[in-house]
């Protein structure tokens, strides 16, 4: 046979690449088990035109997902440790804190996925549980309203409304005694005051007259300390806990102007309390979670 007519013979047949390539622009179905994707398995779609390999997702389909993903934010210590324990690995889940103690600032975040040392023991990471104290109402009200100067009424009526954060202590006035401050501020609010002198027995007297009687003064007396006992953040929900309540010291501070007395208090090292708070729940989770706590940021950059 020529050698022209082999090669034309050759031509006239496709190849077997040819063929594959033919065969597999025709669309065809084949049965997936999901059995076989939980096993790990992937199946694999090559779409035409350019032949781009897809992996679908299959797994919204199973009954249940192939593994633990989560993003949860707890709002007390106690529901995060609970959420550790529910979940957590001794081998695998580490909780990392940044915490600014001075500032009062700490943030938990729990990996419950974490990678482990061995060199094929690395994780996804993709399960976590954070939590970040907030303060209380109380701690609102009172860092609001530090150092504020406020004229007799308001600060009788802040006083009146927060009677029962006073704290019991030997030597200072019981939210009994303060009540009745309370009454004498509003009960002189119309006065014009003269002066104020420290006692040695402790308190102030302010000297006042009426404003239609400048002869005949009174006195008022006052106390210079007091003491309030209140939760520095959010207490657990549940309503057999006990409250965890800090001490914080506070001074009465006055001024005299134009026979007007004015108030205010300050909170003695208010600063201390919120590092001592803070670092409470640190030992806390420490302690009750059983996990590792390490200081540092998981996902620096």
């Amino acid at each position: 046979m020529p050698v022209e007519q082999i090669e034309a013979e050759l031509v006239s047949q496709p190849s077997s690449v040819a063929q594959i390539l033919k065969a597999a622009q025709k669309p065809f179905q084949e049965n997936v088990e999901l059995d076989a994707y939980r096993e790990g398995y992937r199946p694999v779609v090559f779409i035409p035109n350019g032949y781009k390999a897809e992996y679908p997702d299959f797994e919204k389909h199973l009954d249940t997902p192939l593994r633990k993903t989560a993003t949860v934010r707890l709002d007390d210590a106690e529901s995060f440790v609970w959420y550790l324990k529910e979940h957590g690995e001794a081998h695998r889940t580490r909780t990392y804190l940044q915490a600014d103690y001075a500032a009062g600032k700490v943030n938990f975040t729990a990996l419950i996925n974490d990678h482990q040392s061995g060199y094929t023991e690395q994780n996804w990471r993709d399960h976590k549980a954070l939590f970040t104290p907030a303060n209380s109402v109380e701690w609102k009200k009172w860092t609001s309203r530090n150092c504020d100067v406020m004229s007799q009424t308001e600060f009788a009526i802040f006083l009146e409304d927060n009677l029962a954060n006073i704290c019991l202590i030997d030597g200072l006035p019981t939210a009994t005694d303060m009540m009745e401050m309370v009454l004498n501020f509003e009960a002189t609010n119309e006065k014009r005051f003269k002066s104020a002198a420290r006692l040695q027995s402790g308190g102030i007297n302010f000297e006042y007259i009426d404003q239609e009687d400048s002869v005949t003064s009174s006195k008022m007396k006052v106390f210079e300390r007091f003491a309030i006992a209140i939760p520095v953040f959010v207490q657990p929900i549940a309503a057999s806990d006990e409250i965890v309540a800090y001490r914080i010291d506070c001074r009465l501070k006055y001024r005299i102007r134009d026979g007007k007395l004015v108030l205010w208090f300050e909170l003695v090292r208010e600063d201390k309390v919120l590092e001592a708070a803070a670092k409470d729940i640190v030992a806390q989770i420490k302690n009750d979670s059983g996990f590792p706590l390490i200081a540092g940021d998981p996902f620096a950059r």
